[in-house]
Formats: C-alpha cells, structure tokens, sequence
C-alpha cells in the first residue's frame, strides 16, 4: 500500500517536472527561431551583408566542415547524457532533459556564429535545421520517463532505456 501510495506522489512530482521541462525545451526552440530573426534583421540592415569576417572561400569550407564535425559531436554526446546521467536516479531525468536541450540549441549558434563570420545565411540555416532535428530526436517523452519511474520502484534507480528520448 505504501509502496503504491509513493509510486503515486512520484509520478505527481515527475508529471510537474515534465510540465518544466517542456516549457524549457519549447522556449529553447523559440530561442532558435529567434537567431533567424537576427540573421535576417543582419541581412536587411547591413545589405550586402558579407560577414564581419571576411573569410576567404578555403578558410570557410574549413570552419563549415569543423562546425558540421562539432554538431554531429553533438550527437555523440547527447546520446552519452542519455545514457549515463538518467541511469543514477529518476531525479536526473530533469536535469539530463535541460543539457539535452543545451547541446542542442549550441548547433543553432554555431551556425549563427558562422552567418555572423562569413555573411551567408544558407550556412546558418542548415546548422538551424540540424539544430531542430535534434530537438525533434531528443525531445523527452512523458511516457518514456514514466516507464523509468515505474521501473525503478522504490529504490530510485532507473532502468536504460534504449527507445531514445530522454
């Protein structure tokens, strides 16, 4: 009985923090719609925008394929928060979610980071959709993070779980 009683108040506590998270995650894909607010008011304002760098085409290929390197990292390292830091405990699942959606948005500013350097929008829009298909692929479930709290019991450890999402 007692055991159903905190199972209960558990899944109470997890729906609000969910509740949290969800709005975090939505106000951080704002925050990229946003940069393509400020790469078009940069494109209008300072038309012909060339970037405040003034890359030669060699060094920008370069930056380009580094950024790309560094957003599939990304990847890589999402994926590890995923796996490592819910399995402690179902009270890291809140915390795992807000980093996830860091590692994210970062892909999002580094192709802010190279319209500002080189002036060509098309760079950073493609690191935007990179950017938004990782919210996409890693946006946290309810069900996903219930399944994690049922497991674990009253012990507070959590199972791996290997559907994605955190």
């Amino acid at each position: 009985m007692r055991r159903n009683q905190d199972l209960a108040r558990s899944l109470t506590t997890l729906k609000a923090r969910y509740l949290a998270v969800n709005f975090i995650g939505l106000a951080m894909i704002a925050a990229v719609f946003v940069y393509a607010g400020v790469v078009e008011v940069i494109k209008w304002r300072l038309a012909p925008f060339a970037g405040f760098a003034r890359l030669d085409p060699r060094t920008l290929d370069l930056l380009n394929y580094t950024f790309l390197g560094l957003a599939a990292a990304q990847f890589g390292i999402i994926k590890a928060v995923q796996k490592f830091m819910p399995s402690r405990s179902a009270d890291h699942l809140t915390q795992a979610a807000v980093i996830t959606f860091a590692l994210c948005e970062v892909v999002a500013l580094l192709g802010l980071l190279i319209f500002l350097l080189a002036g060509n929008s098309l760079n950073f829009y493609i690191f935007m959709m990179i950017s938004l298909g990782f919210f996409y692929l890693f946006f946290p479930k309810y069900a996903q993070w219930e399944e994690r709290v049922r497991s674990s019991g009253s012990s507070g450890k959590v199972t791996e779980n290997s559907k994605g999402g955190v």
